[in-house]
């Protein structure tokens, strides 16, 4: 996946093709807009960024100590993922985002953007697809134990049928206690394939920002 590339600009004396000592300039690196705490720590309070991806491309970035941000592609477009290393299966996201049947906001796909018939832009009225557009706003735990937690927790709640009310309620308060983050992914410039009517349109190139907050 090509990187975006970015520049960092230094103030610096005037008037001399050598840079004075007070004014050499600092070591370039690349600008994430990134917020953190002393490296001791976990993770970072705040993590902000941008990017682009393309079509069938994944994009990736470390968001705190094992602990990665991704856009893992799909047919028609791309699904967020915060996740570990040690298993790119588990969808931290996944597990406290709802609604957990159906479309939800983790999911980006070219045919959100258009409407039933794939004929214009997803407007309101009767062709509207009832999908998220641009702005996508999700929670994510921050460990594989959490993550194990949310799951079985989730396994009663959405099957609640073979569960003592007892039972029910633990899992209510197991999953509302967890320890998460919140996160959004705005969509800056969206370029969609596929336009014929009665299709279902994907997604060519995106470009986002992302904000992350964790407790």
């Amino acid at each position: 996946m090509p990187r975006l590339r970015y520049l960092i600009f230094t103030r610096c004396g005037r008037g001399s093709l050598a840079w004075p000592e007070r004014c050499k300039p600092r070591l370039c690196r690349r600008i994430d807009r990134t917020r953190s705490k002393p490296a001791s720590e976990a993770h970072p309070r705040t993590v902000t960024f941008i990017g682009e991806v393309l079509k069938a491309r994944s994009f990736e970035k470390s968001i705190g100590t094992n602990l990665f941000f991704r856009l893992v592609p799909q047919e028609l477009g791309w699904t967020i993922f915060v996740g570990s290393k040690a298993n790119a299966a588990n969808n931290f996201c996944g597990v406290v985002t709802p609604p957990y049947r159906g479309i939800n906001a983790l999911q980006i796909e070219g045919w959100h953007f258009r409407n039933s018939d794939n004929t214009g832009p997803n407007e309101a009225g009767l062709k509207n697809v009832s999908a998220p557009l641009e702005l996508r706003e999700f929670y994510f735990v921050l460990s594989e134990a959490d993550y194990r937690s949310a799951m079985d927790a989730l396994q009663v709640l959405l099957w609640p049928y073979s569960y003592s009310s007892q039972q029910i309620d633990r899992a209510e308060r197991a999953h509302a206690n967890l320890r998460k983050g919140n996160g959004t992914l705005t969509i800056r410039d969206l370029q969609l394939n596929t336009l014929e009517r009665g299709k279902q349109a994907g997604i060519d190139r995106a470009m986002f920002n992302v904000s992350l907050v964790f407790p």
